[in-house]
């Protein structure tokens, strides 16, 4: 038994499957990858042609044991990853019903699918857990009077991390051998795609001198804080920052819009952080909408986190160092055992190098 790459056409009930649980803000198109039933060859995916690389024993995608298939699903939870940098790659994990799974442990294979009839595998890693939530849950009645919860703690609301570099951009894939808290132990994989260079703001370019609006220029806190209660990160303008040499962590989310519920837990993370760091960094969170109803972004985000193509994603988290360059970027369901190294790194004056 053995992983079978199949095009997106062949996966078509997959997909819906992970846009239904997608992070995202706006859908992505993904590649896919399936746990197909194929018989034959048994090397599929193996590295004959150069097995001190990677050894073929440590090749999830060889000989799947049959009680692991379709225990486990797997869900690329980011959209921005590219080539020729250290990427955080982050994930997350459903059992075979489609509920979110905290608790797993993960060991992660990722592939280059450059020849689609001959994955081969590149990188292996164990991934972190990162699972937002430090405050309590609160609701937010929208427009029409649809209340949505938002917040509060989770435990199977987690992201799964990676730290991978990506030699090429182009068609990528990653299995993922879970055991899930209750025991269970499955193998599924996604694909995903890297793109030649980065889309959007990356790490090791120089942060955009936003002119964001602060509590100061708005009549209510409520035009750039959609939270309840609003946070305290509304005091700083970016490109101010930047200009008196200070470091500063720019969180991007939408606490009552959010599609997720990773927003708000997420904030409370960066807010938690700035309780501790404040004093030698600057905090600033950016609400994605201007105005929800009409769909109208907020311009800092429209000029962070356009992509080329025009779709956006989110949250993100910005990590800049006290000269003005990105040190790093995360996105997903980020809690501080994910964020506080890059925050504690910039605070005590490194810079990307």
């Amino acid at each position: 038994m053995a992983v079978a790459f199949l095009p997106v056409s062949a996966c078509r009930a997959i997909v819906c499957l992970v846009m239904r649980r997608s992070l995202l803000l706006v859908p992505f198109a993904l590649l896919t990858l399936a746990l197909a039933a194929c018989g034959g060859d048994d090397d599929a995916g193996s590295t004959k042609s150069d097995p001190t690389a990677f050894p073929a024993s440590s090749d999830p995608a060889r000989n799947i044991p049959a009680d692991q298939r379709d225990k486990v699903n797997i869900v690329v939870a980011g959209s921005a990853f590219y080539a020729g940098a250290v990427n955080n790659f982050v994930f997350g994990i459903t059992d075979k019903n489609d509920e979110p799974q905290g608790g797993a442990t993960a060991r992660v294979t990722f592939y280059d699918l450059k020849d689609g009839n001959n994955p081969k595998p590149v990188f292996q890693a164990d991934a972190v857990q990162s699972a937002p939530g430090v405050g309590p849950t609160t609701e937010h009645i929208h427009t029409g009077g649809e209340v949505h919860t938002h917040g509060g703690a989770d435990d199977n609301r987690v992201g799964y991390y990676v730290r991978v570099k990506f030699d090429h951009g182009g068609p990528w894939g990653v299995a993922v051998e879970a055991t899930l808290k209750d025991g269970t132990k499955g193998v599924s994989s996604v694909g995903f795609l890297v793109e030649d260079k980065p889309g959007i703001p990356a790490p090791g370019q120089p942060a955009p001198k936003s002119d964001n609006l602060t509590k100061t220029d708005v009549a209510n806190i409520s035009e750039i804080d959609s939270g309840t209660p609003p946070n305290d990160m509304h005091d700083v303008k970016i490109k101010n920052a930047i200009a008196a040499g200070r470091p500063l962590v720019i969180v991007f989310s939408t606490p009552a819009f959010c599609t997720s519920r990773f927003c708000g837990p997420v904030n409370e993370e960066v807010e938690a952080l700035q309780a501790k760091y404040r004093d030698r960094v600057d905090f600033v969170h950016i609400e994605i909408w201007r105005n929800f109803d009409r769909k109208e972004l907020n311009p800092t985000a429209r000029e962070w986190l356009i992509r080329p193509d025009g779709g956006l994603s989110e949250p993100f988290v910005y990590i800049v160092g006290k000269n003005g360059v990105i040190y790093d970027r995360f996105e997903g369901p980020m809690a501080g055992n994910i964020l506080e190294p890059a925050v504690k790194a910039v605070a005590e004056g490194q810079v990307w190098k």
